[in-house]
């Protein structure tokens, strides 16, 4: 059935797509990934476990807007996340540079097409997350309120102005030799004067952040600002871990800190 109606990118009436909140090809390739004989993604909550195609999907865009969003953002970091088998380019790449001197972690600095491609992905998955409430497999996940920042991020995607002021993304590659083959939608929590956002994929964490007031430890990871860190660290991997565990009823003794493992494939 078409859908017609005002596209919420370019706010242009046009036949509207199937938007996803996160990309199509990711639950393609996580499910291939991770199982080659049954290429659905298992979808895990504390009510359930359930494995199917179904995804996360909404009439937002039009056809151009959704091609606006793969080009300058989604296609290149697809290619350069953890996708299985041992390979991850993005974290390959950045270790063939000089890590910050004195840093207390492994931290390198993202060229212009890194930043550029991050930074506009992380946006795009965020906004899209403010826009309205989205079912998949039976669960609802409402909207996350961004307040001023929707709209800003708004023009920045659609090309007419820079990436908001007071607004970060931090991101952290993932320690593990074989990181976890998992994503998850934006989840929002407070941190000192910030309004944070986290969300995963495939050997990748993102962490978005808007409001603070003068400039902070967020600022200072954020990689749309000089010195454009990357970091490479246990933190993500730390944050999934603990989710999983959590989600499928395991909840670890008060100050107990659970070894990291590695993830699972099937060849």
């Amino acid at each position: 059935m078409l859908t017609f109606g005002t596209c919420r990118l370019c706010l242009k009436e046009a036949e509207l797509q199937d938007s996803h909140l996160l990309p199509k090809a990711l639950y393609r390739m996580i499910g291939r990934a991770s199982n080659r004989a049954h290429p659905d993604t298992v979808q895990i909550t504390r009510r359930s476990q359930r494995k199917s195609s179904e995804q996360a999907v909404s009439p937002l865009l039009c056809w151009d807007c959704e091609q606006r969003l793969n080009k300058n953002g989604e296609d290149w970091v697809l290619r350069n996340c953890y996708r299985g088998r041992g390979v991850f380019r993005l974290r390959s790449d950045v270790r063939k540079r000089l890590p910050f001197p004195d840093a207390s972690a492994e931290i390198y600095e993202a060229i212009e097409e890194e930043r550029e491609k991050i930074g506009y992905f992380a946006s795009s998955i965020l906004w899209r997350a403010a826009l309205c409430d989205w079912i998949c497999r039976g669960e609802r996940y409402e909207r996350l309120g961004l307040g001023r920042y929707e709209e800003e991020i708004r023009k920045y995607l659609n090309g007419n102005a820079r990436s908001p002021d007071r607004f970060g993304v931090m991101v952290v590659l993932s320690l593990l030799n074989q990181p976890w083959l998992a994503m998850c939608f934006p989840i929002y929590y407070r941190e000192g004067s910030y309004h944070c956002y986290r969300f995963h994929i495939p050997g990748m964490t993102f962490v978005l952040t808007v409001g603070g007031g003068v400039a902070g430890d967020l600022d200072r990871v954020s990689v749309l600002q000089p010195p454009y860190p990357l970091l490479v660290t246990d933190y993500g991997d730390r944050r999934v871990q603990d989710e999983m565990m959590l989600v499928g009823g395991n909840v670890p003794p008060r100050g107990y800190q659970a070894p990291l493992v590695d993830g699972t494939e099937k060849g």
